[in-house]
């Protein structure tokens, strides 16, 4: 509401601290409170801080966090055996965590750990997934502790001057972040590197964010820029990556894959020269790429910028109206805005504009940067307290996290050189699970309306033969009692089949398909399921059709789901521009 207004370059700041992971959280969150008036403190502090269990002392302006629970608190509570063990492997390790001062040997050891977490196989277990995720999550946290603790680092010989500060810095607020908030990761992006201001951010790190398209995270002291790479299974924010330096043969001049710059030190000269020799130096993904995709994208960002942000978090005016409404109506033009201004000129890059495969690779990063950065500040849209409990919100939140999702699977059949003929056979075929699902609801429903309306007929029977004669006498109440307990059974049969044959074909189509709770694009809860289905133009031109059911597969509504399926088909066959939006604010 506009009365609990806090603007966006304000929010957008504090509800990326975390004081578990950030080392100098304490000196921002005095920073910014030294610079805003009385009301707008007490704003963030009830809507943002409180949820952290961030404590204000509002007399002397400090700030505290209680610690959280120890990775042995959580790996108590696991009775599954097999995640039991690994568990408790983990646990021991910690202690040679806390023994080792080699960079290098730090990294090995916190990028292997967490690649073991990601590959448990949970079987589809819901519980286990929660569980799962609670592991993962407390050793990151568990881990920050341990590497924020250490007194000494030894770092690898390099030609940019790390310091153990630098490097402790890096794991737990690039990293182990980047790890724990994935899609909700927040990345310095053009407009923000303009709003800094020091030139050497404002133009000449702005300048250089688009030509090598360079990852920018401004962390509680440092910024890091650091090289993107066209190879997906390479992690931009690795730590082991942001430590090598390249010479290459017979030549004296040093590649990087990251540069660093101590904000403490930015007027000084000499951190200024470093750190622009540090950015000349990184490995750029730039190849063979024409001048209007670079300008293309530019006009993209723009747009992102100027015309969307500003949309989805102007204030919300629920004076004398349903605020779900507003934030449905709000969802809605954000949404119509970002298919014809963002994703319909994408598609037509990719059939038209695109030539090289270099220049496919520069569009599928920057359209997973543009859609990334909507990702960071519609966080900050749900973090108001309007929003804050809204499902559409979250539902939305999860499309866009689904969007990219699905575009990694589907990089070779959408980001590559294809005739139209190919494309149109791609196409073809991201459809076909939705068919599948469209046509499972369909049959089920309708079987299930003739079971109903034969139950019904009977049970009239029954009301009939109860109050009749020749019904007692020759009891025919009893048969059509059996009858209509034999109906109910099997409409309960259809409904129940009905889910199965559902949650099949995800499992048919998997790289057509996300499964959210189990991809981990949302969080989980022991009441419904999510499945994402692309659409549009090749699943470029509309967010993905979104299928919510219930856990309890007794409790399905198939009337319900063909409902919410047959508007959603309906939307994503017709363009936007012909999708009337009625008084939008």
């Amino acid at each position: 509401m506009i009365q609990d207004y806090i603007p966006y370059e304000l929010r957008s700041v504090v509800t990326q601290i975390d004081p578990h992971l950030d080392i100098y959280w304490q000196n921002n969150l005095n920073h910014v409170f030294s610079q805003i008036d009385a009301e707008q403190r007490d704003r963030i502090y009830r809507q943002i801080l409180i949820r952290k269990n961030i404590k204000w002392d509002a007399n002397n302006n400090s700030f505290s966090c209680p610690a959280l629970p120890h990775f042995e608190h959580v790996v108590d509570g696991i009775v599954h055996p097999g995640m039991k063990n690994l568990a408790q492997k983990i646990l021991k390790s910690l202690d040679e965590l806390e023994k080792y001062q080699d960079a290098i040997q730090i990294a090995n050891y916190l990028e292997s750990v967490l690649a073991q977490l990601n590959k448990i196989n949970v079987e589809e277990n819901i519980n286990l997934q929660q569980l799962k995720i609670k592991l993962r999550e407390s050793f990151i946290y568990t881990a920050a502790h341990v590497i924020r603790a250490k007194n000494e680092i030894e770092l690898p010989a390099n030609h940019r001057h790390l310091s153990a500060d630098i490097f402790k810095c890096f794991v737990c607020e690039v990293f182990l972040k980047q790890q724990l908030l994935t899609f909700y990761f927040k990345t310095l992006r053009g407009r923000q590197l303009k709003q800094q201001p020091h030139p050497l951010l404002q133009v000449f790190l702005q300048e250089q964010q688009k030509l090598r398209q360079l990852e920018v995270i401004k962390t509680s002291r440092y910024i890091f820029a650091l090289a993107q790479s066209d190879d997906q299974d390479i992690n931009p924010f690795s730590i082991r990556r942001f430590l090598t330096e390249d010479r290459l043969a017979l030549s004296d001049n040093i590649y990087l894959h990251g540069a660093v710059l101590d904000l403490a030190h930015l007027t000084q000269t000499q951190q200024q020269e470093t750190f622009q020799w540090q950015v000349t130096r990184i490995v750029t993904v730039e190849k063979q790429i024409g001048q209007h995709i670079i300008e293309f994208v530019n006009q993209l960002e723009q747009i992102n910028s100027e015309r969307l942000l500003p949309l989805l978090l102007k204030p919300l005016d629920a004076s004398g109206l349903v605020i779900e409404k507003v934030v449905q109506k709000r969802l809605l033009a954000f949404e119509k805005e970002l298919a014809i201004l963002i994703l319909e000129p994408m598609q037509q890059a990719l059939r038209h504009k695109a030539t090289h495969i270099d220049e496919m690779d520069y569009l599928y990063m920057s359209t997973r940067q543009i859609i990334g950065d909507i990702l960071g500040y519609f966080y900050d849209f749900q973090s108001q307290a309007a929003v804050m409990f809204d499902s559409q919100a979250d539902q939305f939140a999860a499309r866009l996290k689904s969007y990219l999702a699905l575009h990694e699977k589907r990089r070779n059949q959408v980001f590559a050189l294809l005739s139209q003929d190919d494309w149109q056979h791609y196409h073809e075929a991201m459809l076909k699970p939705l068919e599948s699902l469209n046509l499972t609801v369909r049959n089920a429903l309708h079987n299930y309306r003739e079971h109903y309306r034969q139950l019904k007929d009977l049970q009239r029977s029954l009301d009939k033969d109860s109050r009749s004669f020749f019904g007692k006498m020759f009891n025919t109440t009893k048969k059509t009692e059996e009858q209509i307990q034999d109906l109910k059974q099997q409409a309960f049969d259809i409904r129940q089949n009905a889910y199965l044959d559902i949650v099949r074909i995800p499992k048919q189509y998997p790289n057509l398909t996300v499964y959210l709770e189990f991809e981990s694009l949302i969080s989980i809860n022991d009441k419904e399921r999510h499945y994402a289905f692309p659409v549009g133009d090749n699943g470029v031109t509309h967010l993905p059709l979104l299928v919510q059911l219930p856990e309890d597969r007794g409790s399905i509504n198939l009337q319900e789901i063909h409902q919410h399926l047959d508007f959603d088909l309906k939307l994503a066959s017709q363009k936007w521009s012909d999708y009337e939006l009625d008084d939008i604010a």
